[in-house]
């Protein structure tokens, strides 16, 4: 019995051993599994850090720094990120600055401490993590759009947008960059209110010249060969008369178109007398006179001669306008317009001047270079201005009206929204557009120069914005300010939307309002893969979604509402497009 006992105690024993001989392999696998999983998760991180750190140094590298200080950001970026993990041990980074390829190309030894593995004896688990960044973007076309409607005035606004576009210079035109990143990013700007002054491209795009001369001929009431009486009446006698002298100027009968000298025209009267030579001779006691035309002057007379404005004329310091009238006559048997009707005639006559015989040409000299939109097939593309294609300009027309000396006045704005004072003077600001550059004394006296005021007809500035960069405006901006073909290698178009207000002037409403004409330039500026920025500040809900539908992506979207924010906003679409030009 205690021999059988024993020898259960003895299989125990041996249970046991052969247990703790098993644990180490089976902790040893767990063990290796979760360390394994904590060093995958601390390469990632380090892997992250290294492609940020490489980013951070081409960028470096655009302003110009020395290899030394390039590698030095990378080292110090990589210190200050993972300097802090707990169990990581990492070597120096290696930093190589290709010069011909301009790339950076980094590498870093890690060593992650392990937790459960080192009961057999596996203390640390290593890895290696490279990145590299280069130029895979060589050129950077870029427009920026500024509102300069009058609303930019307040709370410090335009203020605030010169220091943010400042600043945006600075990140992608930084002082003291190598001269090829300098050449191959070149900054366009215009800004716009209720028109764009196209200034020295106003010729090509409005297709006028930028001083021009409008003309109007008024034709003449009749001419000195069509001079006439016209059918007189042998009823009554009807005349026209100097009330100076008495004299009759011309009998008048229907049609007639007679001639007045310059100093008789304040001087006229109609009479009307009956003869012996005449019918009705003897029978007519009073007479209702009606005249109109230019004039219009109503009568009763009992006594002949039956005079419109009796023996002194129309009235101290009046005269006649010259034109076309009627003159109704109405003859009665006894006095006060009683008694039997003897005559009832409406005859119809011209008065002219002289000088009213020969034609008279009108003449307007307009200077502006002030543009509205297009219409027609291309007012929502970027193709190059040309006949049927040019921007609406300021027109003048001329007003016929014979109530004005020179028979008529000169109108000034356009005709398709005439008597709108929104549209009818120089409402653009006095600074043109600049076309691309590198110079950044240009663009920093553009910025410096802006003043705002009038009405926001955005969707002009969404167009000049790409029209700034498009391939086909070559013909407009050229030399070095000609724009990148769409399919350049190694290339990018960008634009940088801004407004304060809701878009609210347009000159061509039946092709949509202005929030509509922009969202239809948007959508056909994204087919030509331009990005896409906007900046929203301070707007009302219209102006945020007209520019957050514009914007490329939610990332390409801002909306300040404060001074720093609005410069944040500027410095993050700089630093994202100086990304545009950096590939890993």
């Amino acid at each position: 019995m205690s021999t059988i006992k024993n020898l259960g105690r003895d299989k125990s024993g041996q249970v046991a051993i052969l247990f703790a001989l098993s644990i180490i392999p089976i902790v040893a696998v767990a063990g290796f599994a979760i360390d394994f999983q904590q060093t995958v998760k601390r390469k990632a991180k380090v892997q992250l850090v290294m492609d940020s750190a490489v980013l951070a140094a081409a960028r470096v590298k655009q302003t110009g720094a020395s290899n030394a200080e390039i590698k030095l950001t990378v080292q110090q970026f990589m210190d200050a990120q993972i300097g802090g993990l707990g169990g990581l041990d990492c070597d120096p980074t290696t930093v190589t600055v290709t010069e011909n390829s301009e790339e950076i190309d980094a590498s870093i030894l890690c060593e992650q401490t392990t937790a459960l593995i080192k009961v057999v004896g596996r203390e640390e688990m290593p890895f290696r993590v490279s990145s590299a960044s280069e130029y895979g973007i060589d050129k950077v076309d870029v427009a920026f759009m500024f509102d300069v409607s009058g609303s930019m005035n307040s709370s410090n606004r335009l203020t605030n947008l010169k220091a943010a576009a400042k600043e945006a210079i600075d990140v992608l035109l930084p002082a003291g960059a190598p001269a090829e990143l300098i050449e191959d990013t070149r900054l366009a700007m215009v800004s716009y209110n209720s028109m764009v002054n196209a200034g020295d491209f106003f010729p090509e795009v409005a297709g006028v010249p930028a001083t021009r001369t409008y003309e109007h001929t008024i034709q003449p009431i009749f001419t000195e060969d069509e001079l006439t009486e016209g059918d007189l009446y042998d009823e009554l006698h009807i005349g026209l008369y100097d009330t100076d002298t008495g004299n009759l100027i011309s009998e008048l009968g229907d049609g007639a178109k007679i001639k007045i000298e310059d100093w008789q025209d304040d001087d006229l009267t109609i009479a009307v007398t009956v003869s012996p030579a005449n019918t009705l001779y003897g029978e007519v006691e009073s007479m209702r006179l009606q005249l109109r035309g230019t004039e219009y002057k109503n009568k009763n007379d009992n006594g002949g001669p039956y005079s419109l404005y009796g023996g002194s004329g129309i009235g101290a310091g009046e005269a006649w306008d010259m034109g076309d009238f009627t003159i109704r006559l109405r003859a009665y048997s006894e006095n006060d317009r009683q008694g039997t009707k003897l005559f009832d005639e409406t005859i119809a006559f011209s008065l002219a001047l002289e000088d009213d015989l020969e034609p008279q040409e009108k003449s307007y000299t307009l200077t502006s270079t002030c543009v509205w939109e297009r219409d027609g097939a291309d007012k929502f593309t970027d193709a190059n201005p040309v006949n049927g294609g040019y921007l609406a300009h300021r027109q003048a027309w001329f007003i016929e009206d014979s109530d004005y000396s020179g028979g008529g006045y000169w109108e000034v704005g356009h005709p398709n929204r005439p008597n709108n004072s929104t549209y009818d003077g120089d409402e653009c600001r006095d600074l043109d557009p600049v076309e691309l550059t590198n110079d950044r004394t240009t663009l920093n006296s553009y910025v410096d120069s802006l003043t705002a005021g009038g009405w926001t007809a955005g969707h002009l500035g969404v167009a000049w914005t790409w029209y700034l960069v498009a391939e086909d405006w070559k013909t407009v901006f050229d030399g070095d300010a000609t724009p990148l073909s769409y399919s350049e290698p190694d290339s990018a178009k960008a634009v940088i939307l801004m407004t304060d207000g809701a878009f609210n002037a347009e000159i061509y409403p039946g092709q949509g309002d202005s929030d509509d004409q922009a969202r239809d330039l948007c959508d056909n500026m994204k087919l030509k893969d331009v990005k896409i920025y906007a900046v929203a500040l301070n707007a009302p809900d219209e102006g945020k979604s007209v520019l957050s539908y514009c914007a490329t992506g939610p990332d390409y979207y801002f909306e300040p509402e404060t001074a720093a924010e609005l410069t944040e906003a500027y410095q993050k679409i700089a630093t994202s497009i100086s990304d545009l030009r950096i590939s890993k």
